[in-house]
């Protein structure tokens, strides 16, 4: 659903702006209003991203990167779509080009539109459409939409190799004699963090009703497994993730009666 929304919004933006010149130019208004609009479209699609870094700072790079994949992967449809609209064949838009298409700064303080001849705004559709399919992909979102360090994480089990034990380092039949208690007990290795593990404590997490946002903040931390999550203080982890001290704590006391009592 998150996907489909994300997928929502950067084709709605870019529908707006395109519908709203579409009108203004099948009503003839003037160039005047044409300029006032294009200056509104710029603000529509930089205005978003900036409130989303500001209110929600940790989906901050996703919906960048849903605009810039909606603008690119929709955007041909919209101009070729409403170009019609207009009375202007699509096929006559892309081997005649736009006239007066983008307003630029001209002589003194006179604003004119540029022309976009039909070979370069088909090369522009085909960059565009490119560049949205690969934007779009659900697997390049979750691997840049989030922080670096969630990539990193993830990518633990095909990187982490088993410690090597030189021979200098292994202990010798004398250390074991001397110590008959410690050669009979086993040593516990403790939990490596892997995708498994993370998958496990993310579980955990979505099923105590911890938000998505938080869960990325406790990995971004560098907290991979739920023996981590336990070990950790409530202190520590509001220190580390930068929550509230009463959240990390009810979230580390539901951990706890999971993990010990199963959730009694």
């Amino acid at each position: 659903m998150r996907y489909a929304y994300g997928i929502f919004i950067g084709a709605l933006i870019p529908f707006v702006i395109f519908l709203g010149s579409a009108i203004i130019l099948y009503l003839g208004i003037p160039w005047d209003v044409f300029i006032v609009w294009f200056i509104v479209s710029l603000a529509a699609a930089i205005l978003p991203p900036i409130l989303v870094f500001f209110a929600q700072r940790d989906t901050f790079r996703e919906f960048l990167i849903f605009e810039a994949g909606g603008f690119g992967l929709f955007s041909p449809l919209w101009i070729v779509l409403f170009a019609d609209f207009t009375g202007t064949s699509w096929l006559s838009l892309l081997t005649d080009g736009i006239t007066n298409g983008i307003p630029v700064p001209g002589l003194g303080a006179s604003i004119m539109g540029i022309d976009i001849s039909g070979p370069i705004l088909t090369m522009i559709f085909a960059v565009c459409f490119l560049v949205g399919i690969v934007f779009l992909r659900p697997s390049f979102i979750e691997k840049y939409g989030t922080a670096g360090e969630i990539a990193e994480l993830r990518d633990l089990k095909e990187s982490a190799e088993p410690p090597k034990v030189t021979p200098a380092e292994a202990p010798s039949l004398d250390e074991l004699e001397e110590d008959p208690i410690e050669a009979e007990m086993p040593e516990v290795a403790p939990p490596q963090a892997s995708v498994d593990t993370m998958s496990d404590l993310r579980e955990l997490l979505i099923e105590l009703g911890t938000p998505e946002p938080t869960i990325n903040l406790i990995f971004n931390a560098g907290i991979a497994t739920t023996t981590d999550l336990v070990a950790t203080s409530p202190e520590q982890l509001s220190n580390l993730t930068g929550i509230d001290k009463r959240t990390s704590e009810d979230l580390h006391m539901a951990v706890q009666k999971k993990m010990f009592f199963g959730g009694i």
